[in-house]
Protein backbone atom coordinates (compact mmCIF):
# COMPACT_ATOMS: atom_id res chain seq x y z
CA UNK A 1 0.00 0.00 0.00
CA UNK A 2 1.40 3.43 -1.00
CA UNK A 3 0.29 6.93 -0.04
CA UNK A 4 0.93 10.05 -2.12
CA UNK A 5 0.35 13.62 -0.95
CA UNK A 6 -0.81 15.83 -3.83
CA UNK A 7 -1.17 19.64 -4.02
CA UNK A 8 -4.05 20.78 -1.83
CA UNK A 9 -3.23 18.50 1.07
CA UNK A 10 -5.08 15.38 -0.10
CA UNK A 11 -3.61 11.93 0.50
CA UNK A 12 -4.34 9.24 -2.09
CA UNK A 13 -3.75 5.69 -0.87
CA UNK A 14 -3.07 2.95 -3.43
CA UNK A 15 -3.08 -0.77 -2.87
CA UNK A 16 -5.36 -3.85 -3.03
CA UNK A 17 -7.46 -2.16 -5.70
CA UNK A 18 -8.73 0.50 -3.28
CA UNK A 19 -8.17 4.24 -3.66
CA UNK A 20 -9.03 6.43 -0.68
CA UNK A 21 -8.74 10.14 -0.26
CA UNK A 22 -8.38 11.87 3.10
CA UNK A 23 -8.05 15.60 3.57
CA UNK A 24 -5.60 16.73 6.21
CA UNK A 25 -6.34 19.66 8.49
CA UNK A 26 -9.67 21.21 9.34
CA UNK A 27 -10.83 22.51 5.96
CA UNK A 28 -13.56 19.88 5.51
CA UNK A 29 -15.39 18.60 2.43
CA UNK A 30 -17.18 21.79 1.49
CA UNK A 31 -13.99 23.83 1.44
CA UNK A 32 -12.25 21.26 -0.75
CA UNK A 33 -15.06 20.86 -3.29
CA UNK A 34 -15.65 24.61 -3.53
CA UNK A 35 -12.08 25.25 -4.66
CA UNK A 36 -11.89 22.25 -6.96
CA UNK A 37 -14.41 23.55 -9.46
CA UNK A 38 -13.00 26.99 -10.19
CA UNK A 39 -9.72 25.98 -11.93
CA UNK A 40 -11.56 23.73 -14.39
CA UNK A 41 -14.00 26.44 -15.46
CA UNK A 42 -11.31 29.08 -15.94
CA UNK A 43 -9.07 26.63 -17.76
CA UNK A 44 -11.78 25.82 -20.33
CA UNK A 45 -12.35 29.49 -21.09
CA UNK A 46 -8.63 30.24 -21.45
CA UNK A 47 -7.88 27.25 -23.69
CA UNK A 48 -10.92 28.18 -25.77
CA UNK A 49 -9.01 31.16 -27.15
CA UNK A 50 -6.36 29.03 -28.89
CA UNK A 51 -8.31 28.46 -32.10
CA UNK A 52 -9.06 32.17 -32.32
CA UNK A 53 -5.38 33.06 -31.96
CA UNK A 54 -4.58 30.47 -34.62
CA UNK A 55 -7.04 31.95 -37.09
CA UNK A 56 -5.86 35.51 -36.40
CA UNK A 57 -2.25 34.40 -36.90
CA UNK A 58 -3.09 32.90 -40.30
CA UNK A 59 -4.82 36.11 -41.32
CA UNK A 60 -1.70 38.05 -40.25
CA UNK A 61 0.56 35.62 -42.20
CA UNK A 62 2.25 34.40 -39.03
CA UNK A 63 3.29 30.75 -39.49
CA UNK A 64 2.29 28.01 -37.06
CA UNK A 65 5.93 27.26 -36.22
CA UNK A 66 6.71 30.90 -35.44
CA UNK A 67 3.54 31.43 -33.41
CA UNK A 68 3.91 28.24 -31.36
CA UNK A 69 7.69 28.52 -31.03
CA UNK A 70 7.47 32.04 -29.61
CA UNK A 71 4.42 31.04 -27.56
CA UNK A 72 6.18 28.27 -25.67
CA UNK A 73 9.50 30.11 -25.40
CA UNK A 74 7.75 33.05 -23.75
CA UNK A 75 5.57 30.87 -21.53
CA UNK A 76 8.59 28.78 -20.48
CA UNK A 77 10.62 31.87 -19.59
CA UNK A 78 7.77 33.30 -17.50
CA UNK A 79 7.10 30.05 -15.66
CA UNK A 80 10.73 29.20 -14.95
CA UNK A 81 11.36 32.76 -13.72
CA UNK A 82 8.37 32.38 -11.39
CA UNK A 83 9.66 29.07 -10.01
CA UNK A 84 13.14 30.48 -9.39
CA UNK A 85 11.80 33.66 -7.78
CA UNK A 86 9.54 31.69 -5.44
CA UNK A 87 12.32 29.25 -4.59
CA UNK A 88 10.29 26.24 -5.68
CA UNK A 89 12.40 23.02 -5.70
CA UNK A 90 12.71 22.04 -9.36
CA UNK A 91 15.25 19.22 -9.25
CA UNK A 92 13.93 16.02 -10.85
CA UNK A 93 15.59 12.64 -11.21
CA UNK A 94 16.53 11.58 -14.74
CA UNK A 95 13.66 9.18 -15.20
CA UNK A 96 11.04 11.72 -14.12
CA UNK A 97 12.60 14.45 -16.26
CA UNK A 98 12.64 12.15 -19.29
CA UNK A 99 8.96 11.36 -18.76
CA UNK A 100 8.11 15.06 -18.47
CA UNK A 101 10.05 15.93 -21.64
CA UNK A 102 8.35 13.05 -23.43
CA UNK A 103 4.95 14.46 -22.47
CA UNK A 104 6.19 17.79 -23.79
CA UNK A 105 6.96 16.23 -27.18
CA UNK A 106 3.47 14.72 -27.26
CA UNK A 107 1.89 18.05 -26.37
CA UNK A 108 4.00 19.79 -29.00
CA UNK A 109 2.77 17.36 -31.67
CA UNK A 110 -0.81 17.93 -30.55
CA UNK A 111 -0.41 21.71 -30.76
CA UNK A 112 1.11 21.66 -34.24
CA UNK A 113 -1.50 19.24 -35.60
CA UNK A 114 -4.37 21.27 -34.17
CA UNK A 115 -3.11 24.63 -35.43
CA UNK A 116 -2.32 23.28 -38.90
CA UNK A 117 -5.88 21.87 -39.13
CA UNK A 118 -7.16 25.45 -38.96
CA UNK A 119 -6.10 25.86 -42.59
CA UNK A 120 -9.10 23.65 -43.51
CA UNK A 121 -11.51 23.98 -40.56
CA UNK A 122 -13.15 26.84 -38.70
CA UNK A 123 -11.88 27.47 -35.17
CA UNK A 124 -15.13 26.28 -33.60
CA UNK A 125 -15.45 23.11 -35.65
CA UNK A 126 -11.78 22.16 -35.19
CA UNK A 127 -12.08 22.52 -31.43
CA UNK A 128 -15.34 20.57 -31.26
CA UNK A 129 -13.88 17.70 -33.29
CA UNK A 130 -10.77 17.74 -31.09
CA UNK A 131 -13.00 17.02 -28.12
CA UNK A 132 -13.61 13.43 -29.01
CA UNK A 133 -10.58 12.92 -26.74
CA UNK A 134 -12.56 12.65 -23.48
CA UNK A 135 -13.88 9.29 -24.71
CA UNK A 136 -10.35 8.05 -25.27
CA UNK A 137 -9.18 9.40 -21.91
CA UNK A 138 -12.00 7.65 -20.06
CA UNK A 139 -11.25 4.32 -21.71
CA UNK A 140 -7.50 4.57 -21.14
CA UNK A 141 -7.99 5.78 -17.55
CA UNK A 142 -10.25 2.81 -16.80
CA UNK A 143 -7.68 0.38 -18.20
CA UNK A 144 -4.47 1.98 -16.95
CA UNK A 145 -5.33 4.11 -13.90
CA UNK A 146 -8.16 1.95 -12.54
CA UNK A 147 -10.57 4.91 -12.59
CA UNK A 148 -14.27 3.91 -12.48
CA UNK A 149 -16.68 4.67 -15.32
CA UNK A 150 -19.82 5.81 -13.49
CA UNK A 151 -23.30 5.93 -14.98
CA UNK A 152 -23.42 9.72 -15.17
CA UNK A 153 -19.94 9.83 -16.68
CA UNK A 154 -20.92 7.30 -19.36
CA UNK A 155 -24.03 9.33 -20.17
CA UNK A 156 -21.91 12.48 -20.34
CA UNK A 157 -19.54 10.80 -22.79
CA UNK A 158 -22.41 9.71 -25.04
CA UNK A 159 -23.92 13.19 -24.92
CA UNK A 160 -20.58 14.82 -25.76
CA UNK A 161 -20.04 12.42 -28.67
CA UNK A 162 -23.54 13.12 -29.95
CA UNK A 163 -22.84 16.82 -29.86
CA UNK A 164 -19.58 16.42 -31.77
CA UNK A 165 -21.32 14.19 -34.34
CA UNK A 166 -23.95 16.86 -34.95
CA UNK A 167 -21.29 19.51 -35.47
CA UNK A 168 -19.22 17.33 -37.81
CA UNK A 169 -22.23 16.22 -39.85
CA UNK A 170 -24.04 19.51 -40.40
CA UNK A 171 -23.02 19.75 -44.06
CA UNK A 172 -20.21 22.26 -43.55
CA UNK A 173 -17.37 21.78 -46.03
CA UNK A 174 -14.47 19.92 -44.43
CA UNK A 175 -11.01 19.25 -45.74
CA UNK A 176 -9.91 15.66 -45.24
CA UNK A 177 -6.45 16.87 -44.28
CA UNK A 178 -7.93 19.04 -41.53
CA UNK A 179 -9.96 16.16 -40.11
CA UNK A 180 -6.95 13.83 -40.11
CA UNK A 181 -4.81 16.42 -38.36
CA UNK A 182 -7.36 17.20 -35.67
CA UNK A 183 -7.97 13.46 -35.09
CA UNK A 184 -4.22 12.98 -34.58
CA UNK A 185 -4.24 15.94 -32.19
CA UNK A 186 -7.08 14.33 -30.24
CA UNK A 187 -5.12 11.09 -29.84
CA UNK A 188 -2.02 12.99 -28.70
CA UNK A 189 -4.12 14.95 -26.21
CA UNK A 190 -5.33 11.64 -24.76
CA UNK A 191 -1.77 10.44 -24.16
CA UNK A 192 -0.80 13.77 -22.61
CA UNK A 193 -3.86 13.91 -20.33
CA UNK A 194 -3.41 10.42 -18.91
CA UNK A 195 0.35 10.86 -18.58
CA UNK A 196 -0.09 14.15 -16.75
CA UNK A 197 -2.53 12.56 -14.32
CA UNK A 198 0.21 10.14 -13.31
CA UNK A 199 2.99 12.74 -13.12
CA UNK A 200 1.19 15.27 -10.90
CA UNK A 201 0.78 12.65 -8.18
CA UNK A 202 4.47 13.09 -7.34
CA UNK A 203 5.53 16.30 -9.16
CA UNK A 204 4.12 19.73 -8.13
CA UNK A 205 1.86 21.16 -10.83
CA UNK A 206 4.04 24.24 -11.65
CA UNK A 207 7.18 22.08 -11.95
CA UNK A 208 5.32 19.62 -14.16
CA UNK A 209 4.10 22.44 -16.42
CA UNK A 210 7.58 24.01 -16.65
CA UNK A 211 9.20 20.68 -17.54
CA UNK A 212 6.57 19.95 -20.16
CA UNK A 213 7.11 23.40 -21.69
CA UNK A 214 10.76 22.50 -22.33
CA UNK A 215 9.76 19.43 -24.33
CA UNK A 216 7.06 21.34 -26.20
CA UNK A 217 9.46 24.13 -27.13
CA UNK A 218 12.01 21.66 -28.52
CA UNK A 219 9.33 19.81 -30.51
CA UNK A 220 7.86 22.96 -32.05
CA UNK A 221 11.22 24.51 -32.94
CA UNK A 222 12.35 21.27 -34.58
CA UNK A 223 9.13 21.23 -36.60
CA UNK A 224 9.75 24.80 -37.73
CA UNK A 225 13.32 24.05 -38.79
CA UNK A 226 12.34 20.91 -40.72
CA UNK A 227 9.34 22.59 -42.36
CA UNK A 228 11.34 25.72 -43.13
CA UNK A 229 8.63 28.00 -41.73
CA UNK A 230 10.35 29.30 -38.60
CA UNK A 231 10.98 33.05 -38.81
CA UNK A 232 11.36 36.13 -36.64
CA UNK A 233 8.06 38.02 -36.13
CA UNK A 234 8.15 41.25 -38.11
CA UNK A 235 5.09 43.33 -37.17
CA UNK A 236 3.48 44.67 -33.97
CA UNK A 237 0.43 42.51 -34.74
CA UNK A 238 2.63 39.41 -34.70
CA UNK A 239 4.04 40.31 -31.29
CA UNK A 240 0.60 41.09 -29.84
CA UNK A 241 -0.68 37.71 -30.99
CA UNK A 242 2.34 35.97 -29.47
CA UNK A 243 1.94 37.81 -26.15
CA UNK A 244 -1.76 36.98 -25.98
CA UNK A 245 -1.43 33.30 -26.78
CA UNK A 246 1.56 32.88 -24.46
CA UNK A 247 -0.24 34.15 -21.36
CA UNK A 248 -3.99 33.77 -21.96
CA UNK A 249 -3.89 30.68 -24.16
CA UNK A 250 -0.93 28.79 -22.68
CA UNK A 251 0.50 29.64 -19.27
CA UNK A 252 -2.74 30.24 -17.38
CA UNK A 253 -4.72 27.22 -18.66
CA UNK A 254 -1.76 24.84 -18.36
CA UNK A 255 -1.34 25.66 -14.67
CA UNK A 256 -5.08 25.39 -14.03
CA UNK A 257 -5.28 22.09 -15.91
CA UNK A 258 -2.42 20.39 -14.09
CA UNK A 259 -3.62 21.72 -10.72
CA UNK A 260 -7.07 20.31 -11.45
CA UNK A 261 -5.68 16.90 -12.40
CA UNK A 262 -4.05 16.66 -8.99
CA UNK A 263 -7.51 16.80 -7.38
CA UNK A 264 -9.85 14.91 -9.74
CA UNK A 265 -9.67 11.87 -12.06
CA UNK A 266 -8.26 12.51 -15.56
CA UNK A 267 -11.48 11.27 -17.17
CA UNK A 268 -13.65 13.74 -15.23
CA UNK A 269 -11.24 16.60 -15.91
CA UNK A 270 -11.28 15.94 -19.65
CA UNK A 271 -15.08 15.80 -19.85
CA UNK A 272 -15.65 18.93 -17.78
CA UNK A 273 -13.16 20.80 -19.96
CA UNK A 274 -15.51 20.44 -22.95
CA UNK A 275 -16.66 23.95 -22.04
CA UNK A 276 -13.63 24.96 -24.13
CA UNK A 277 -15.29 24.39 -27.54
CA UNK A 278 -18.27 26.51 -26.52
CA UNK A 279 -15.89 29.36 -25.76
CA UNK A 280 -14.19 28.89 -29.12
CA UNK A 281 -17.48 28.79 -31.04
CA UNK A 282 -18.73 31.94 -29.29
CA UNK A 283 -15.49 33.85 -29.91
CA UNK A 284 -15.43 32.62 -33.52
CA UNK A 285 -18.89 34.09 -34.10
CA UNK A 286 -18.15 37.41 -32.39
CA UNK A 287 -14.56 38.02 -33.57
CA UNK A 288 -14.27 36.10 -36.84
CA UNK A 289 -17.85 36.04 -38.11
CA UNK A 290 -17.89 32.23 -38.32
CA UNK A 291 -21.41 30.90 -39.03
CA UNK A 292 -23.31 28.75 -36.54
CA UNK A 293 -25.80 26.37 -38.16
CA UNK A 294 -28.69 24.76 -36.25
CA UNK A 295 -26.71 21.51 -36.06
CA UNK A 296 -23.74 23.32 -34.50
CA UNK A 297 -26.06 25.05 -32.02
CA UNK A 298 -27.71 21.76 -30.97
CA UNK A 299 -24.33 20.03 -30.82
CA UNK A 300 -22.98 22.81 -28.63
CA UNK A 301 -25.96 22.46 -26.30
CA UNK A 302 -25.30 18.71 -26.06
CA UNK A 303 -21.68 19.37 -25.11
CA UNK A 304 -22.82 21.84 -22.45
CA UNK A 305 -25.18 19.17 -21.10
CA UNK A 306 -22.28 16.73 -20.89
CA UNK A 307 -20.39 19.26 -18.74
CA UNK A 308 -23.27 19.28 -16.25
CA UNK A 309 -23.62 15.50 -16.28
CA UNK A 310 -19.91 15.04 -15.59
CA UNK A 311 -19.86 17.36 -12.58
CA UNK A 312 -19.01 15.75 -9.21
CA UNK A 313 -22.34 16.92 -7.76
CA UNK A 314 -24.32 15.06 -10.43
CA UNK A 315 -22.13 11.95 -10.05
CA UNK A 316 -22.80 11.90 -6.30
CA UNK A 317 -26.54 12.46 -6.82
CA UNK A 318 -26.77 9.57 -9.29
CA UNK A 319 -24.75 7.27 -7.01
CA UNK A 320 -26.96 8.14 -4.03
CA UNK A 321 -30.14 7.55 -6.03
CA UNK A 322 -28.94 4.16 -7.23
CA UNK A 323 -27.65 3.30 -3.77
CA UNK A 324 -24.25 2.26 -5.09
CA UNK A 325 -20.81 3.34 -3.87
CA UNK A 326 -17.68 2.45 -5.82
CA UNK A 327 -15.32 0.60 -3.42
CA UNK A 328 -12.29 1.87 -5.34
CA UNK A 329 -13.12 5.50 -4.60
CA UNK A 330 -14.17 5.93 -0.98
CA UNK A 331 -14.40 9.43 0.51
CA UNK A 332 -13.30 9.49 4.16
CA UNK A 333 -14.31 12.20 6.66
CA UNK A 334 -11.75 14.91 7.39
CA UNK A 335 -9.19 14.38 10.13
CA UNK A 336 -10.05 15.83 13.53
Amino acid sequence: MRQVVVPGGARITYGTGVRRRRVSGGDGHRHRHRHRRRPRRRRGGAFGTLGIFGKLARAAELSTATLLGARFLAASAILWAYLVRRGVPIRLDRRTLAAELGLGLVYGFMSVAYFESLAWLSAGVATLVLFTYPVQVTLVSALVLDEPVTGSKALALCTALGGVALVAGDGTAFGLSGLVLVAAASLAYTVYSVGSRVMVETVPAPVHAASVFLGVTVAVLLYGVVAGTLAVPTTPTHWRLIAGISVVGTLLPMLLFTAGLARIPASTASIVSTSEPLTTVALGVVLLGEPVTPAVAVGGAAILASVVLASPAVERAVADRLGRVDPRRTELPPDD
